[in-house]
């Protein structure tokens, strides 16, 4: 795992040496946290969140056989890297469509003092608009996911469906 977590960041690191346009500011909505974007080309860009939310959100446990579905809340810590088709459509407005992998921690579920390791993917589809005469971004994103929560210590694997839905605003440099 730590391979795989080295492996990404050294991806994005090395294919931020290429990079036209950076931008860092923060996520609000199903997720709240810091989010870094890098323009690779005019159609290309990565995007990494990190980022905590509380939701509402359906897991599945397989029980005997059996998949158990329950509605219940958790509390999400998660980095979230996207590799996005960008195109400006007009004028500063542009659209964005992609995916990328999801990892992080997760608390609150039925066993609600367990920390559950969290590894899925997720889509992503939005808009946002770069001002023309002051350096900030706004995007409005969809992020459906889906994910696979993991404890070894009580031998469980849980699935669930991670969908968020979240507000950004970034300076660019």
């Amino acid at each position: 795992m730590k391979k795989l977590f080295l492996g990404i960041l050294s991806l994005l690191f090395t294919a931020g040496l290429f990079a036209q346009q950076q931008e860092f500011g923060i996520v609000a909505g199903g997720l709240n946290g810091l989010s870094y974007k890098r323009i690779m080309s005019e159609t290309f860009a990565i995007q990494t969140d990190l980022a905590v939310g509380f939701q509402r959100t359906s897991v599945m446990e397989d029980a005997y056989y059996d998949y158990m579905t329950a509605t219940i809340d958790v509390f999400d810590f998660a980095l979230n890297a996207n590799f996005l088709y960008n195109k400006e459509l007009q004028n500063g407005l542009y659209a964005f469509i992609g995916g990328g992998p999801n990892i992080g921690l997760v608390q609150g579920l039925p066993y609600s003092n367990v920390t559950f390791g969290k590894f899925g993917a997720n889509a992503m589809l939005g808009a946002g608009y770069k001002m023309s005469n002051i350096p900030l971004t706004f995007s409005l994103d969809f992020r459906p996911g889906y994910a696979f929560l993991l404890n070894y210590r009580y031998e469980t694997i849980l699935h669930m469906f991670d969908w968020h839905l979240a507000l950004g605003v970034r300076y660019c440099f």
